[in-house]
């Protein structure tokens, strides 16, 4: 009877907790209803962020950076997917992680594994842009919380040989040098978004949509002709060897566009290889350079001659004795030449005649025509570093006029003196300069031209720079079987810290061709030649001629003078009516009135 009291009494306190129970479980069931499919922003959609919270990411789509290629389609920069190797510290166990093992699959120290698995954060690279294939062995081992994604390295396949006119990007493809440095904007792709769901591992298990699309970037079509490029990197770097000189730089344009056909340097770097990296071989020295011209400029003081009216072909100078003293100043020539013609006096490279034209010519005659031809003022070619140059304000005085007249007092780069010397090809028009291929840029190749002097000036003019590159000109080494050349042959002293150095120099030649109808221009320039040949006719003519010589082969542009080949010569029109204007031309041995100054 009192076990049936205990037990009634129980049940009596038992009802209303299950009660209780009853009536919590049916509220959190109206609870949990309420927020599925009624209250939303504090229901399901919270509870569905903090499941998303958990596993879904944004995640970078990955896209190349554009390309870089020649004007024949030849790549000279591409990138390509590589991988890279990164860990979050935070789900690593230090303890039971193969660190050795693992830096050997990296190629990295221990200790510098062990550093970066030391960081705080939850996200360190370990090695970056490897070998797809060595990264693999990485992810086959699935060590816990170490990851790999895709990245893009950009590659050089010319290596040296355009290096200096490409330039090269940084680890995250953004450029930082030549080519890749001016159009960056251009050339870089923007990266997509999308949002993926991840496992507890961090792989990707599911796509769920694409936040951004990825844009990519616009290819570069350069002027440059590789095969005009490989040779004249090849034939610069014997030279320069051959030689022992410092560096060198050559320049091609193409004399109908005012493209650049080739640019090269030396010394090079491969930019595929970042470790030799030497910033002294980084330097594009055919733009950034400068240098006093001297004696290739000697074509355009007799063109402001010619131009001036005051003298012409017939013209004679007396350069007798072989020295002229200026200011108690010394300008002299290597021998006596006598009375000569403005051709001889380009042949021989006369100081004395150039200086005698320059001082007989009205005030700033000259530096206007130099300025006009682009001396001392950027050539808009686009390039990072360019060096404008300088030319010296008008100074009244005959010493001035006569070193300006041979090239000293002003300094220059090899791609502005390519484009004056363009001038002369091009019948006396400077067309700008171009790094790109113009048919793919329409609105550069609509750029004005400019009328620098008359066409007869310009073509005079080149037709008496034929004389260097023939038997006793100071650039016979300059001439090519088969066609005619027009250039100029250059020697400086080096400047140093207490004025002109006696024994250091820099040898140039500058040469158009074919002359009687030019296509190319080309300027070679050696710095410091060691050795008994350091003129500018015997270490960069033969430059000039083994390069051109090519080059004109490779264009498929006909000898003007096939009977050196021992066949018949074919004339084309233009070079018929160069004859016709050369056979009409009077030439007498009467002087100008300046003739004997």
């Amino acid at each position: 009877m009192a076990y049936k009291n205990r037990l009634d009494k129980w049940s009596w306190r038992v009802y209303p907790l299950w009660l209780i129970l009853l009536i919590a479980l049916f509220a959190i069931i109206f609870r949990l209803a309420q927020l599925q499919l009624f209250d939303t922003e504090n229901g399901r959609i919270f509870l569905q962020q903090q499941g998303d919270a958990r596993v879904v990411r944004n995640e970078r789509i990955p896209v190349s950076r554009a390309e870089i290629v020649d004007r024949n389609g030849y790549l000279l920069a591409v990138s390509s997917p590589v991988k890279t190797v990164w860990a979050n510290p935070r789900l690593i166990d230090r303890d039971n992680l193969a660190l050795t093992e693992l830096a050997n699959l990296l190629s990295l120290p221990v200790a510098e594994v062990e550093k970066k698995l030391s960081s705080k954060g939850s996200f360190v690279y370990l090695r970056r842009q490897m070998d797809p294939q060595q990264a693999e062995l990485v992810a086959e081992k699935k060590y816990p919380g170490i990851f790999l994604k895709t990245e893009y390295k950009r590659f050089y396949p010319a290596g040296e040989v355009v290096s200096h006119l490409v330039g090269f990007t940084d680890i995250d493809e953004r450029g930082q040098e030549g080519i890749e440095l001016s159009y960056d904007e251009v050339l870089r792709s923007r990266s997509g978004l999308k949002q993926v769901m991840r496992n507890a591992r961090h792989e990707n298990i599911k796509n769920i949509k694409q936040l951004s699309p990825a844009s990519e970037g616009q290819k570069i079509t350069l002027s440059i002709d590789m095969r005009l490029q490989y040779v004249a990197y090849r034939e610069l770097k014997s030279a320069v060897a051959d030689h022992q000189a410092s560096s060198g730089s050559i320049v091609i344009l193409d004399t109908q566009t005012g493209e650049v056909l080739a640019l090269a340097n030396q010394p090079s770097y491969n930019a595929n290889d970042r470790k030799q990296f030497i910033p002294e071989h980084m330097r594009n020295r055919g733009i950034i350079d400068l240098y006093e011209p001297g004696s290739v400029v000697k074509p355009f003081t007799i063109m402001a001659a010619l131009e001036s009216g005051d003298y012409d072909l017939a013209s004679r100078i007396d350069t007798s004795p072989g020295k002229l003293y200026i200011n108690n100043k010394l300008v002299s020539d290597e021998k006596d030449y006598g009375e000569i013609d403005l051709a001889a006096i380009l042949a021989k490279s006369s100081n004395v005649g150039t200086s005698k034209i320059a001082i007989g010519l009205g005030d700033d005659q000259l530096l206007n025509l130099f300025a006009k031809l682009g001396l001392g003022e950027h050539s808009a070619s686009g390039f990072p570093g360019e060096q404008s140059g300088y030319l010296p304000r008008y100074k009244d005085d005959a010493l001035f006029k006569a070193t300006l007249s041979f090239g000293h007092g002003l300094t220059v780069n090899s791609v502005q003196l390519a484009r004056a010397y363009a001038v002369i090809a091009n019948h006396g028009v400077k067309q700008p300069i171009s790094l790109l291929r113009l048919a793919d840029h329409r609105d550069m190749s609509e750029t004005h031209n400019i009328d620098v002097v008359s066409p007869a000036t310009a073509d005079e003019v080149l037709r008496l720079m034929q004389g260097v590159a023939e038997t006793g000109g100071t650039g016979i080494k300059a001439a090519i079987k088969g066609y005619s050349v027009a250039g100029k042959t250059g020697t400086t002293h080096k400047v140093g810290d207490l004025g002109y150095e006696g024994s250091r120099y820099r040898a140039s030649f500058a040469g158009i061709v074919p002359a009687s109808s030019p296509r190319l221009v080309a300027v070679v320039t050696i710095d410091d030649p060691v050795g008994y040949e350091y003129f500018g006719g015997d270490v960069a003519a033969p430059v000039f001629s083994r390069v051109m010589a090519s080059a004109l082969r490779l264009m498929n542009i006909p000898p003007d003078r096939a009977d050196q080949m021992g066949v018949p010569q074919l004339k084309t029109a233009s070079q018929q009516a160069y004859e016709k204007s050369k056979a009409s031309m009077k030439v007498d041995d009467s002087r100008v009135k300046h003739g004997s100054v």
